[in-house]
This record gives C-alpha cells, sequence and structure tokens, in this order.
C-alpha cells in the first residue's frame, strides 16, 4: 500500500435488459479508468451500449447468484479502487472528487450515501449508507445469493475501522413502482430469498430482507412475523438490526398494535437514541393515544438527533425524519389543541426545511385560515414560501388553496404567477364557477376545446377532458340553458348520451320523477354530476337532479354533508331514514351527526347497521366504539350522582372506571373516524336537531 501513489478508480455493473436505464448510469461515470459491465443475457442493447460508452463487457451466465456475478467482474478489474453501482443507478459524485478522497486514503473501504427514490413527492426518499467502494487487489469477495455485499470479507480481515464514511453520493431509481413493476423485483427477490433460506435457514439477513419484499408486496401480517423471528435470532451488533426495528414498528403502526410499538422502542431506543425515525414513531404511537405531551417531546427527540454532539450513526433513514417531519405532526397537535399560532410557527420551521412539503404547507393556511386571516393574504404566504419559479411549486399552491375551500384567492391569482397547466386546470376552472366567473371560465373551456395541445404535446388525459365536459354541462343547466351542439359533439361518447338524457329531463315540462336514469348503465356519472353540483354550489340544481331522478336522493344528502351543507343533508338523511333507505356511506353519516347531536343510543343503531354492510370499515368501528363508551360514560355519572344524592362520596374503582372510559373516548376521538371539514365547509354548519 503506497499512500502517495496516484489511485485509478474502476466502477463495476452487472446488467440485465437495462437499456433503457444503462446510458443515464453510463454518463455519470466520466473519467473512470475502468468500466466493467458483467452482462448476465441481455436480449435488449444493452451490451451495445455498455460498449459504446468504453466499457469492457464480460458476458456469462445467469445462475440466480449475485454475489457470483460480481465476483466475475472483480476477477477482471485492474483499478487500484473499485466503485461498484448499479444500472438504475446514478453517481451524483463526480469521478474526481472521488479520486481526491482517495488520494493518500489509508482506508480498505468506504460507504456511500445511496439516495433511494420511493415516488414523485421530493420527501419520497429513502437514505441507507452501505459498502460500495473498496480497494482493489486485496482479494475482497462479495457474498450473498441477492442483496449481496463485500462487507464481511472486508470485516473478516481488517475489522470495522478499516471502513470509513465518504461524501459519496448515489442516487437510485430502482425502488420507484414503474420500475419495480416492470422489472418483476418483488417476484425476482422473493424467488432468490426463500431459496436462500432453504440452503441456509438461520440466515438471518435474508429473512429480514423477505420480510422487506413481502411488506412491499402488501403483505404486511406476513412481513411482520418474519421480522420479529429476524429481530429475535439478529446479533445486536448487525448493522441491519435497528432497520428491522423500524420497518416492524411501521407495521405495527399500521396495524394499530400501539402497545408493542411503546414495549419495543421503550428498549431499543437506549441502544438506538441518534435514530430520528424511532423517536418519530414514538411520537406517531404516543399521538395516536392522545397522549400529546409525550409526542411532542419524542417528535423534539427526533429534531435533536441532528446536532447530537456525536456523529450519528448511518441508519436506513426517510428524508426529514429530524427535520420537517417531526416538525409538521408538533403543527399538527398544536393545531388540535386550538393553538393555532403556536401551530403556523412549527409548520413554518417545517417549511423552511422543505417548501414544498404539501402537509406542512396545508397546515399553515389553515391555521391562518382558522386565525380569519384573509384568503388574499393567505396565498401571498404561500407564493413567499414556495416561490413560482417551478411548476410544483405552482401545484401545490393552488391545491392547497383549492382543498381549503379558498376559491375566491384561486379565482383572483394572476396569470402571470400561476398559467394555465394540466396540473391545475380543473382547480382553477371550479374556483371560477364557484366564485361566479362565469365567461373567464367558459373562454378558457371553448379555446381548449378548439385547442387541446396548448397544454401539452399529448394533449388533456381522458379524465381531465371528461371532467371539463361535465363542468360546462353543469354550468349550462345552472343557468337554464340548452346544452350547444358543439359541446355535446366534442364531448366522450361514454359521457355525451348520459349528459343529453340530463338536459332532455331537465327541460322537460313534466313534473314526474323518472324511476330510473335512461341508459341505466351510467347511473355512477349521475351521479358525479350531482356531486360536481354541489361541489360548485350550485345546490339547488342538485335538488332538481334528485327531483327527476330520486334514486339518488342518498348521493346529494352524501354529497351536501361531506361539503358542510349539514342541515340540508340532515333534512335528507331523515327522509331516507323514514322509509327505510338508507344504506352505505348514509348509515355512517347519519352515525356521525347523532354522536355530534350527543344522541349516542340512536347513533350506535345506525353505526350497527353500517358495520352489517362494511365489518371491516375502521371509521364504522370506532364510531360505534365510541357511542357504546359515551353510553358507559353517562352510566357511571349518573351512579356518581346518585351516590352524592345520598350523601356519599364516590368510592375509588367508580373514579377510576370513570377516567379510564375518559382516556378511552379522548383516544379514539384522536383517530380519523369523523368526516372532515375545511374550515370553509365547517362555516356552512348549521344547528339541526334530529
Amino acid at each position: 500500500m503506497n499512500p502517495s501513489a496516484k489511485p485509478t478508480l474502476g466502477v463495476q455493473l452487472i446488467v440485465n435488459n437495462e437499456a433503457e436505464l444503462l446510458p443515464r448510469c453510463l454518463a455519470s461515470l466520466q473519467g473512470a479508468d475502468e468500466i466493467i459491465v458483467v452482462d448476465t443475457g441481455s436480449t435488449d442493447p444493452s451490451v451495445e451500449i455498455a460498449r459504446r460508452y468504453g466499457a469492457t463487457v464480460i458476458e456469462t451466465h445467469w445462475n440466480n447468484h449475485f454475489s457470483e456475478a460480481r465476483n466475475t467482474g472483480l476477477s477482471h478489474a485492474s483499478s487500484s479502487w473499485i466503485l461498484v453501482l448499479d444500472a438504475d443507478e446514478v453517481l451524483q459524485t463526480s469521478i474526481e472528487s472521488i479520486k481526491e478522497i482517495l488520494r493518500g486514503s489509508t482506508a480498505e473501504a468506504y460507504t456511500v450515501r445511496i439516495e433511494n427514490l420511493l415516488g414523485s413527492r421530493p420527501e419520497d426518499r429513502l437514505y441507507h449508507s452501505p459498502v460500495r467502494l473498496f480497494r482493489g487487489g486485496q482479494g475482497y469477495l462479495f457474498s450473498g445469493r441477492i442483496h449481496e455485499s463485500v462487507e464481511s470479507s472486508i470485516l473478516t480481515k481488517h475489522g470495522s475501522a478499516a471502513i470509513e464514511a465518504s461524501p459519496i453520493e448515489i442516487l437510485h431509481f430502482g425502488y420507484l413502482p414503474p420500475v419495480m413493476s416492470a422489472k418483476h423485483k418483488i417476484s425476482r427477490n422473493e424467488q432468490l430469498l426463500r431459496l436462500t433460506l432453504a440452503e441456509e435457514p438461520d440466515d438471518v439477513f435474508a429473512r429480514y430482507n423477505l420480510a422487506v419484499t413481502c411488506c412491499q408486496d402488501g403483505r404486511l401480517e406476513e412481513a411482520g412475523e418474519l421480522l420479529r423471528q429476524s429481530l429475535t435470532l439478529a446479533p445486536l451488533q448487525a448493522s441491519y438490526r435497528p432497520s428491522i426495528i423500524r420497518d416492524l414498528c411501521k407495521i405495527d403502526l399500521a396495524a394499530g398494535h400501539v402497545k408493542a410499538v411503546d414495549s419495543l422502542l421503550t428498549r431499543e431506543l437506549t441502544r438506538y437514541g441518534d435514530y430520528p425515525d424511532l423517536h418519530y414513531m414514538q411520537g406517531q404511537s404516543w399521538e395516536s393515544q392522545g397522549l400529546y405531551d409525550r409526542a411532542v417531546q419524542s417528535y423534539q427527540h427526533a429534531i435533536d438527533t441532528m446536532s447530537a454532539p456525536a456523529p450519528r450513526r448511518a441508519y436506513v433513514t426517510e428524508q426529514g425524519m429530524d427535520s420537517f417531519r417531526p416538525l409538521h405532526r408538533m403543527g399538527a397537535i398544536f393545531q388540535q389543541l386550538g393553538k393555532q399560532k403556536e401551530a403556523a410557527q412549527l409548520f413554518h420551521r417545517a417549511l423552511q426545511q422543505h417548501s414544498l412539503y404539501l402537509p406542512a404547507l396545508e397546515g399553515i393556511a389553515s391555521a391562518f385560515q382558522e386565525l380569519e386571516v384573509p384568503e388574499g393574504e393567505i396565498a401571498a404566504l404561500l407564493i413567499q414560501l414556495t416561490g413560482t419559479a417551478q411548476r410544483a411549486a405552482r401545484t401545490a399552491i393552488i391545491g392547497t388553496l383549492y382543498r381549503l375551500g379558498a376559491y375566491k384567492a384561486i379565482a383572483e391569482l394572476p396569470p402571470a404567477v400561476c398559467p394555465l397547466e394540466e396540473d391545475t386546470l380543473l382547480f382553477l376552472l371550479s374556483s371560477w364557477i364557484i366564485t361566479g366567473k362565469y365567461h373567464t371560465f367558459r373562454k378558457t373551456a371553448a379555446k381548449l376545446r378548439a385547442n387541446p395541445t396548448q397544454l401539452s404535446p399529448e394533449g388533456l388525459n381522458a379524465e381531465t377532458i371528461q371532467q371539463l365536459c361535465l363542468l360546462e354541462a353543469i354550468l349550462t343547466c345552472e343557468l337554464g340553458g340548452k346544452l350547444q351542439e358543439e359541446l355535446w359533439l366534442q364531448s366522450p361518447a361514454e359521457v355525451r348520451s348520459a349528459v343529453l338524457e340530463i338536459d332532455r329531463q331537465l327541460s322537460l315540462d313534466s313534473t314526474e320523477p323518472q324511476a330510473e336514469f335512461a341508459p341505466s348503465g351510467e347511473s355512477p356519472l349521475l351521479a358525479e354530476v350531482i356531486r360536481l353540483a354541489v361541489k360548485h354550489q350550485f345546490i339547488a340544481l342538485g335538488k332538481r337532479l334528485v327531483g327527476r331522478f330520486p334514486a339518488h336522493t342518498s348521493t346529494l344528502a352524501e354529497a351536501l354533508y361531506e361539503e358542510g351543507w349539514r342541515a340540508e343533508a340532515g333534512e335528507l338523511f331523515i327522509g331516507l331514514a323514514g322509509s327505510k333507505e338508507a344504506s352505505g356511506a348514509t348509515l355512517r353519516y347519519l352515525g356521525e351527526l347523532l354522536i355530534d347531536k350527543g344522541h349516542y343510543a340512536e347513533a350506535a343503531s345506525w353505526y350497527r347497521l353500517a358495520l352489517g354492510e362494511s365489518p371491516a370499515d375502521d371509521a364504522v368501528s370506532t364510531g360505534l366504539a365510541l357511542c357504546y363508551l359515551h353510553l358507559a360514560e353517562q352510566r357511571l355519572a349518573e351512579a356518581v350522582e346518585r351516590l352524592q344524592g345520598k350523601g356519599q362520596q364516590p368510592h375509588g374503582p367508580l373514579q377510576e372506571d370513570r377516567a379510564a372510559v375518559a382516556q378511552s373516548i379522548a383516544v379514539l376521538r384522536c383517530t380519523p373516524w369523523h368526516t372532515k371539514w375545511n374550515y370553509t365547509q365547517r362555516q356552512r354548519g348549521v344547528d339541526l336537531s334530529l
């Protein structure tokens, strides 16, 4: 080992039908002294692409063993250092910068930071730090049929002190759902992992990775059992052990097993106190139990790991677990407690870390809305926070305002700030209708019909075209006009006949209701028209439609309720209940209305009917449980009152039972059991006696 010698750096890949992703990977390797590509049987142009970028290609047979392919490449290496990549990765750090790190290095290997893209949102990132850079010519070999690693080979010879952390960054696309699906990675990985476990039943790392694969496939119960087995068997010093805990907590939280999470984290946070993800999940558990003070403390601990005196270990972690995510959850807690100013400050801190984090953006906007800040000022704040240079920022601003019902603010945004774009088109069109800017809507709609490619070369997608046609139809119906031939001729075939039938029925002088919608196969589209009418505050139109098509009364009632028109919805719900026509969501909404009025016994009867239709509906189960708990609390309160009336003090167990019931009610009310209305929708609520 000569520290003064100029290092040479080679890059190694194994590929199989990677023609789509390979050019981007190889283009990031400019300046490498050698590139070795092991091809395991590609039938696409992967080999030609690799050679075009100057790579040495070794063609070999695929034996269902990644380490064999890796080690085949190592046997042809001549560089003093070797960097390992996959075809679905891109090197973010320049080769020259890496060579500077290696110049004079005494390490045997380095970890790199891999940024795994998980979705389309900026925060959909997962980071981990494996060993990917090591000295060549030292006899190091990869092991493992899948999820292969060279680390154990290095540790055996030199121990952990020989491996250092590096600032090298790699971007990984392979976990994006389209890539996972196209490459059939889940089924391939599961096959190789089960083969590994058949050969080596005690391979804990393979068992853990099988759990991850089951989780990716949506088999959470099986994944949880495998993770529990892995945690029992994994050595305390295993680098992947903290990830087992993280993944197990995520599954248990999703299943509502908060006691299991609390028990596990109470023990493991003493070992991994610098792991922000674990603190964050502990906060989620406390929050779901209504223990807000504890939750805030845990979220703060997650933030504190960023500035801990000792360097934090290289854990598998999601982006923002030590910054904008816990800050957002703390803001949500303060908002739940009615402390809007404190909540707004926390949301603002979160947005300083990630300006396009939509939960925090919506949080700060809703907090200011609750503080009765004018909509225009809220819009100006969002623009200030995110800017408008990026399309994603413009989409975030308009989408946030729309979800809060700030339609006037959207309608008044200048075109120079928020131009027409397909992502936000429907938000803008709807806002113009709701705020009475009918001329602006119709002018824009006509231009889009005349030139459907003005927003994108491919034209508007089918869903947007359908929504545009329906919006024009409901506006025409609301204003009492007839649909223009130009409009319905340009409508999609599946929309055209339905809209024309609606137009015909509304034009009839007869007041006789229609027994069923004709043609009957398009009733779902009529339901959508009714919901759109309510969304755009054309309540009278919704009632006219139901007058002609009474079978859709429940659709109107549910749409009114969801948009906050509780008095109008309540009247329809009463009618449906009286005629024994209530079903589906109507049953749950009746239960909610009655719970809100304190009529718990009546609410329970509707929830029981809803549970009979939807046994797996958590919101219905929680609503029913709340009814029973409130009834129990009432009985306990009556017992206390009777004792006090007799001059006796309530005994300890009675008081304890009452406190336990009250705590259970508080916990359940923290769960998403009730329809959630934004500030605008809540203002529509009118006291209704049922």
